[in-house]
């Protein structure tokens, strides 16, 4: 996994709120695939864009900007964010 991608997620994850702060994690991986790369999100992950676009104002998807991260990179932690959001469904941490 990349590391920079890795930090971020560290200091932005939310304890109290792990559903929460993985779905907003995806949301910016996915507006960041499909708003700022060439790459396609995995159907897999149903997800489907805004009509209004990316949410630019998001902290998530302004640091991937940033961070200017290999897509496949970024796709391999929208997978990996994808896991964890359907261990948190199978523990019943989602709403």
């Amino acid at each position: 996994m990349n590391k920079d991608l890795k930090t971020e997620f560290q200091l932005t994850y939310d304890k109290g709120d792990a559903w929460g702060s993985c779905m907003q994690w995806l949301f910016a991986v996915c507006d960041y695939l499909i708003f700022e790369t060439n790459e396609c999100v995995p159907d897999e992950w149903q997800f489907k864009p805004s009509l209004f676009g990316a949410n630019e104002d998001d902290y998530n998807y302004q640091t991937l900007k940033e961070l200017d991260v290999p897509s496949e990179d970024v796709l391999h932690f929208g997978s990996l964010l994808v896991r964890f959001s359907e261990m948190l469904k199978r523990k019943g941490l989602d709403y």
